[in-house]
Order: C-alpha cells, then sequence, then structure tokens
C-alpha cells in the first residue's frame, strides 16, 4: 500500500505579495529577513548546514599552517598547544573539539537555547568568551569586560538557579580576557 505523501501549504499571490511589502516596509532586506522569506516559500525552514569531517581537518590544519593530518601531529606549535591533553585524530568528535577550540564554533552549533547556552553558544562545549560576553575584542576595556561578567552572573549564579559549571565556566572566560589586555 502507498504512503500518502503530505501536501504543504498553498500560499496564495495575495499573502507573498503581502509579505513581500513587510519585508520592505522595515527598509533594505537583511539576510534574515530574505532566509525567512525563502523558508515561506519553501514551506518549511532550511536544514542547518554540517560541516563535514573533510571541513573540520582543513581548518584546524591551516589554524596551526599544515596542509594534512600527518602534517598536523609533526607540527610543534600543534603539539605544544595540545601539551598534556590527547586526541586520537581518527574520529569526527575529536576534529570538532578542535575546531571549535581553534577555529570557532561550527554553523550548526549557534542558536542554542538551553541553561547552559548563552548568546546562543553552548558554554560547556564552546569556549569563546568575546562572543558570550558580547564584547568586541578590537575596542573591549577591563571595565567593559568586568560589567559584561556581573551581567551575565546575575542571570547565572547558583545563587539565582544558575548551573555552577556555568558560572565556573565565565569565571575562567572573564579571567582570560582581562589576562589578555
Amino acid at each position: 500500500m502507498a504512503t500518502k505523501t503530505p501536501t504543504r501549504k498553498k500560499l496564495d499571490r495575495t499573502a507573498v505579495l503581502t509579505r513581500i511589502e513587510e519585508i520592505l516596509s522595515a527598509g533594505p532586506p537583511d539576510a534574515e529577513s530574505l532566509l525567512a522569506f525563502a523558508e515561506l516559500i519553501n514551506g518549511k525552514p532550511f536544514p542547518e548546514p554540517v560541516i563535514t569531517l573533510t571541513e573540520l581537518k582543513a581548518s584546524v590544519c591551516k589554524v596551526f599552517g599544515s596542509k594534512n593530518a600527518a602534517e598536523l601531529r609533526k607540527s610543534s606549535e600543534f603539539n605544544l598547544a595540545m601539551a598534556g591533553r590527547t586526541f586520537d585524530l581518527k574520529t569526527k568528535a575529536d576534529w570538532l573539539k578542535l575546531y571549535r577550540e581553534w577555529v570557532g564554533v561550527p554553523q550548526n552549533e549557534r542558536a542554542k537555547t538551553s541553561k547552559t547556552s548563552i548568546n546562543g553558544i553552548h558554554v560547556l562545549e564552546n569556549f569563546r568568551p568575546w562572543h558570550v560576553f558580547s564584547l568586541d575584542p578590537s575596542t573591549a576595556s577591563a571595565e567593559d569586560i568586568k560589567e559584561a561578567f556581573r551581567r551575565l552572573a546575575k542571570e547565572h549564579h547558583p545563587d539565582v538557579g544558575g548551573d555552577p559549571r556555568v558560572m565556573e565556566r565565565l569565571q575562567k572566560m572573564r579571567d582570560s580576557l582581562l589576562a589578555f589586555l
């Protein structure tokens, strides 16, 4: 017996034109509003891009000036950065950890919402203090860092129901930012 394919809701011309007018009335359209419009037409959100193992390896190798994983393993800079830690470099999970640490947060891991997420970043998985503190590294002062920390502490401190691990991570982030000023 054949299964029936669900039909998506059909949009009429008036609904599409109304949405176009709404977007344009807000000023020049930005990427977010155009994406939302495309998803409206598509009938569902587009899937987030998932980074491949090849992309992970290439990005991490580039940070350390290596052409491939074999060259990376021999890199004195990489070995110094990884001193005291062991990585298999045969699993995507380990490459993903290195990517998060040295390159950035993968697109499909942004905009997370949970008790351990701040500004869309899962703080227990990703050490991205500038993003978490919503600060620009080129202009932030020590006072800006301390103020951002105080603001986040009011929300994430265990005394107000926050996760102690998140608070500990925030303290490490604050200390690392202050150490580099």
